[in-house]
């Protein structure tokens, strides 16, 4: 099949200079190699994550859990150690982890990190492994005003100021969970997510979302149609007898993903081992979290399987021949381009396994637990309550009905991105705990979707179970309010957010007996 961009582009002399065959040795001149740029060197390795910290956070292990294990289940204590206390002489400036971020991360204050980590990690058991539930226990740890402290910055949840925020233009960084990313090992450098949305027509972000959406995401082309239309057909042939019971089989559902994902941006449906690898991005999604300090606490285990995962991805890319939509892709980029193919192929596919794979699957398998009243494994019991639809035969006849606002309304309960990094963009005077600090401008503030999704001022009865909500389209689960009157108002709105959508339809759809043509007729008549 060719190319996604190939079959849409707007006019003759792009489609000239887009598509002429290139030959093999021009074509790949530029290309480069993979482990080249996994193995660069590590960019801005703060001392307190150095591998003398390391050593001696070994050392003192004993240490940190007793003070750790305390303030993980202890709600004063964690604010404590967070932020420090007027109680305790100095302990805001010396002795807290606020305290190390706001002097630079010294390695004199390490220290703090690392009764903090084994705080937080306690903290997130206590709170059934979910992260909704720790934030919520963190936001109430610290007065349950507007925010608190998490990691390397402030964290804020209304639904008010996220929206605020995702309308804006964003001061972001290489920073992923409210800390600074282990980049390029763990997170591609230069990737989309780090990179700030600026008023310049010609800035970074826009010149690679515009050509992202140009030569994959652009729902408008025929190709992408096409093969949209051809997942069904596919799934059958290769899963020609599904049962409800295979709602279960999450390595099933998360390979039907990845397959469907690629097959729709590059036209290949690719083997099973293939597909298996690329469920990493799904797999892995534990070791994405965790800053450099842990991650050579944990002897770069996590690092290293990332590592190779996008190496693998990579090598996917080239096992299928579809180099030249990366390299075309490249070319656009003018000032911005990347001296060799392969990091920008890196790039990309990064963002399209960790977001449109890994998110992707995400939301497939709690669409999957929901309608066999199961709680996802990621979530908290106490915060979901399935309400009258409390029996699978109910939970699949509301699916039935509208898949889409039945997907809708599970993901904005469990949304596969519950949060996202951004950073003040001026000095701001923040409450914590009932006391007011400057904060610096550039100092990561991280927004939570997965509680504005929650904001009873937008979504009463927010931990109910109700897909007939009137209002799913202004649940900000895509990084903004996906079909919404205003939708055009959020930047930075997920450039994937329709092929994830489609594409969690049509395996959920493929399980229950739903035929495309039926899921497209309700699409048309108005009901999703």
């Amino acid at each position: 099949p060719p190319p996604l961009w190939s079959a849409g582009v707007r006019s003759p002399e792009v489609a000239m200079s887009d598509t002429q065959p290139l030959t093999k040795d021009s074509a790949r001149e530029n290309w480069g190699s993979i482990a080249d740029v996994v193995n660069a060197p590590l960019i801005e390795v703060p001392w307190d994550a150095s591998w003398i910290s390391v050593v001696f956070m070994w050392l003192t292990l004993p240490l940190s859990l007793v003070q750790g294990v305390i303030a993980g289940l202890c709600k004063c204590a964690y604010v404590v150690v967070s932020i420090g206390t007027c109680c305790i002489p100095c302990s805001r400036s010396c002795c807290s982890l606020m305290g190390s971020v706001l002097a630079g991360n010294p390695l004199y204050m390490a220290w703090t990190w690392w009764r903090y980590t084994v705080a937080g990690l306690t903290a997130l058991i206590a709170n059934s492994k979910s992260r909704l539930a720790l934030f919520m226990w963190e936001h109430a740890a610290f007065g349950s005003a507007d925010y608190w402290w998490h990691g390397e910055g402030v964290w804020c949840w209304s639904y008010d100021m996220c929206s605020k925020i995702l309308m804006s233009e964003q001061a972001r960084k290489s920073a992923f969970g409210c800390i600074a990313s282990c980049s390029p090992d763990l997170f591609a450098s230069g990737i989309l997510i780090f990179l700030p949305n600026l008023a310049d027509p010609e800035c970074e972000w826009k010149m690679i979302r515009n050509v992202l959406h140009k030569f994959m995401l652009d729902t408008g082309l025929s190709a992408y149609k096409t093969r949209m239309g051809e997942l069904s057909g596919l799934l059958a042939k290769e899963w020609p007898e599904p049962k409800v019971v295979d709602l279960s089989d999450k390595g099933r559902l998360q390979r039907s993903v990845a397959k469907c994902v690629f097959y729709v941006l590059f036209g290949k449906w690719v083997e099973e081992a293939d597909a298996d690898d690329l469920t990493g991005w799904r797999t892995f999604a534990f070791w994405f979290i965790l800053p450099r300090l842990v991650q050579r606490f944990l002897f770069n285990i996590g690092v290293n399987k990332v590592k190779k995962l996008r190496e693998k991805t990579v090598g996917i890319v080239e096992k299928y021949e579809v180099q030249d939509v990366f390299e075309n892709m490249n070319k656009e980029l003018g000032r911005w381009k990347r001296p060799m193919d392969v990091k920008f192929c890196d790039e990309i596919m990064y963002v399209v396994g960790f977001a449109g794979i890994g998110g992707t699957c995400a939301a497939v398998e709690s669409v999957a637990a929901f309608l066999q009243c199961k709680i996802p494994e990621e979530a908290s019991a106490k915060h979901i309550d399935f309400g009258e639809y409390d029996t699978m035969e109910k939970m699949v006849s509301a699916y039935m009905k509208n898949p889409e606002t039945y997907i809708r309304e599970t993901v904005r309960m469990d949304p596969p991105v519950t949060s996202a990094t951004t950073s003040l963009k001026e000095q701001t005077t923040i409450t914590l705990a009932g006391r007011d600090f400057e904060m610096p401008q550039g100092l990561l503030n991280q927004y939570v979707l997965s509680m504005a999704n929650r904001d009873e001022s937008v979504f009463p009865d927010p931990s109910k179970f109700n897909p007939d909500r009137p209002n799913l389209n202004k649940a900000l689960t895509w990084n903004g309010a996906f079909g919404a009157s205003n939708e055009s108002d959020f930047p930075r709105i997920c450039p994937g957010r329709h092929l994830s959508l489609d594409i969690v339809r049509t395996v959920i759809g493929h399980v229950l007996g739903v035929s495309a043509e039926y899921d497209r007729a309700l699409s048309a008549a108005g009901c999703c």
